[in-house]
């Protein structure tokens, strides 16, 4: 495997990894809304939003990450999984991608054919591993 398509198959693994912490951060950063700002309209205290940003932070109670996510527009499974599973939540992820993955489609339209090809690669390695 090149060194290209080694890389992405790191950064797809991360990005289908991610936490809880990862998550909140990436929703935070979609929605452009600050640890203050996201603590004034939940009433969860900054520090303690502070505390599930970090690496090796505390996962809320599921009444605060409900909170969070109604504030976020996002669903608690996002927040826990980085994926909505379409229950019947009342919350839902506006795409059944993570929001990760729509921002790599996007990098993705401005690459040159061999390094498409090199992705094609990768996602092909992962459909292979699957069956």
């Amino acid at each position: 495997m090149s060194s290209i398509a080694s890389s992405l198959v790191k950064s797809f693994y991360h990005i289908f990894n991610m936490s809880f912490n990862e998550n909140l951060k990436e929703a935070m950063f979609c929605k452009n809304i600050t640890t203050i700002q996201l603590a004034k309209i939940t009433g969860i205290n900054s520090g303690t939003i502070s505390n599930y940003l970090k690496t090796k932070g505390s996962m809320p109670p599921a009444d605060k990450a409900l909170k969070l996510a109604k504030a976020l527009d996002v669903s608690v499974d996002f927040l826990i999984n980085g994926f909505d599973s379409n229950t019947s939540s009342s919350i839902k992820q506006k795409s059944s991608f993570p929001v990760a993955v729509l921002k790599i489609a996007q990098d993705i339209s401005n690459l040159e054919k061999d390094e498409l090809s090199a992705i094609k690669n990768v996602v092909n390695v992962f459909k292979n591993h699957k069956k």
